[in-house]
């Protein structure tokens, strides 16, 4: 089968993820907390796919997460594809079969994310004074959680597309170590 089908499968896991951190934070809102898990929508596509395809699903997952949240417009497009390239870029940095990189790739690529959200939250005019502890804690509890749940959320995936036939690392170009 083409890469196509790949593209499809991995982005219809991803649209239900983006449901289920909704849900996540629908059961979280009680505690006034919000889990941002934007790395995991598009750390996949930034660490197997090709540019192409992962260019095209961190545009399209940043449309649908802008029309959740009260942002400037463009602020979550141009945010995902910023991750998605912070996650191509370390794609040659690291050894994608070690888990504690990809890990720690992904909390560092949301922990980047969630400050550079919160500055043009504040450079936007919202009172964000008032509300540092909250934003401390769901940026903490952000990296926490995408640090933890990375590497099970990839090994799932691609264990989805090996039981399908298809051998993600034999599809990507050889690593040069220069």
């Amino acid at each position: 089968m083409s890469d196509n089908g790949r593209i499809s499968i991995i982005f219809a896991c991803h649209l239900l993820l983006f449901i289920l951190l909704g849900e996540l934070n629908f059961i979280l809102s009680p505690l006034s907390l919000h889990f941002h898990g934007d790395t995991l929508l598009i750390l996949f596509f930034g660490l197997y796919f090709n540019r192409l395809g992962g260019l095209l699903t961190a545009s399209f997952m940043g449309f649908l997460a802008e029309a959740l949240h009260p942002v400037p417009h463009g602020t979550y497009v141009v945010g995902y594809l910023a991750i998605w390239l912070f996650i191509v870029w370390g794609q040659r940095r690291i050894r994608r079969q070690n888990p504690l990189h990809v890990m720690t790739l992904a909390a560092v690529a949301q922990l980047l994310w969630m400050f550079a959200l919160t500055l043009v939250m504040q450079l936007e005019g919202s009172q964000l004074n008032l509300f540092w502890p909250r934003i401390l804690t769901e940026i903490g509890l952000s990296f926490l959680v995408t640090f933890l749940v990375a590497w099970q959320w990839c090994k799932l995936q691609r264990g989805l597309l090996y039981s399908l036939g298809w051998n993600l690392e034999a599809g990507m170009p050889a690593r040069s170590y220069d």
